[in-house]
């Protein structure tokens, strides 16, 4: 084998174990600690929400078991979120990357996807508000400026209603949030005015 090619694999090598796989191996435990703290935060989150996990009495279980996993799922969701960018943020650090163009990097994404998606975060807003409030759930009977009908489903984004006609009517979060609505719950009888 030649000197030339000799030294190259042997610089090649070295790179490799004494540069990159100990930054890979602690890459992989940075994001084994994220994950293991993300386990633990989901669980957390039920105690702290507690209090508003509990549903009206004239719900059914069904109704109840979907409001709380509505409920978790965004604070889980976002939790995540800041868990998945903040482990990123240290294991590019960890291969040299500068922590300015981190930085930027990370503004421009995230103001990015901020602006491109508001209409959605202010339905998704307006829907997470909705839930936490109890104020709909599949198949209570609504009235509203918007239209009237029974709640048929309920998205993070939008509710479907179903008119006596059989038309389906997409209501946007915001839209049913910005105005008065009457709730008419398929279990009682009670009206319930929601603004």
């Amino acid at each position: 084998m030649p000197p030339e090619l000799q030294l190259l694999l042997t610089n090649i090598l070295g790179w490799f174990r004494f540069w990159f796989l100990p930054r890979l191996w602690s890459a992989a435990v940075i994001a084994f600690v994220a994950y293991l703290l993300a386990r633990w935060l989901d669980g957390r989150w039920h105690s702290w929400l507690r209090s508003v996990l509990i549903s009206a009495r004239d719900r059914s279980a069904s109704q109840s078991v979907w409001r709380q996993v509505r409920i978790l799922a965004l604070p889980r969701t976002l939790t995540r979120i800041v868990l998945t960018v903040l482990a990123g943020w240290m294991i590019f650090e960890r291969f040299g990357v500068p922590r300015e163009v981190i930085l930027w990097a990370l503004t421009i994404v995230v103001a990015a996807v901020l602006w491109a998606m508001r209409h959605l975060l202010s339905d998704l807003t307006a829907g997470y508000s909705l839930v936490l409030d109890d104020a709909l759930a599949e198949g209570d009977q609504i009235s509203s400026p918007l239209g009237e009908g029974v709640v048929e489903r309920i998205s993070w984004f939008a509710v479907y209603l179903r008119t006596d006609g059989g038309t389906l009517i997409v209501i946007p979060h915001r839209a049913i949030r910005g105005s008065v609505i009457k709730v008419h719950r398929s279990e009682t009888t009670a009206t319930k005015a929601v603004r």
